[in-house]
């Protein structure tokens, strides 16, 4: 069975899932996607911005900068990913 780009049998080149570079990539444990290192960096970042915001919110507690730094975080990725 043929795959890749005009029937070639070839594998279609492996990519970041964010920004389309074909570097290093990597898997985040529990992610289907692959990432390069920086994208990687990035994702399970926000990842983790999401967890403490979630607590912070759920417990009472002011969350404003961590949503301001995952904003931040979320603009980056997005100006990678149009970048591509």
């Amino acid at each position: 069975m043929s795959c890749g780009p005009k029937g070639s049998e070839a594998d279609p080149a492996v990519q970041c899932s964010v920004c389309g570079h074909r570097t290093d990539l990597v898997e985040l444990p529990g992610m289907t996607e692959i990432y390069c290192l920086e994208c990687s960096a990035d994702v399970a970042t926000s990842i983790l911005l999401k967890t403490e915001i979630n607590a912070a919110w759920l417990s009472g507690q002011r969350y404003e900068s961590l949503a301001a730094e995952l904003a931040q975080l979320g603009r980056r990725l997005l100006e990678r990913a149009q970048s591509a």
